[in-house]
């Protein structure tokens, strides 16, 4: 199963997030999160890889709207813990 990011957002916005290392180093940058079902407000992404304690940094165009930690598998699924700023 690929690593998954799931946020809950208003509906029909523009959302991307980035991922870095603990130490900063960008792993990925500027990936979609597509909001699925259309207009649910559910915006789910696939990061290409991630390890323990990476950080996630979702965006609606440049302004961060959250932010979270992957905390590594937690049964056979990955765990990212997102917090939205508010």
């Amino acid at each position: 199963m690929a690593n998954e990011i799931n946020f809950g957002y208003p509906t029909g916005e523009t959302l991307t997030f980035s991922v870095y290392t603990s130490a900063g180093v960008t792993r990925e940058t500027g990936s979609a999160l597509t909001e699925t079902p259309a207009s649910s407000g559910l915006y789910l992404g696939t990061p290409a890889a991630l390890s323990m304690r990476d950080q996630i940094v979702i965006k609606e165009s440049t302004t961060v709207v959250g932010h979270g930690e992957w905390m590594g598998k937690t049964m056979s699924h990955g765990s990212v813990r997102i917090v939205r700023n508010v």
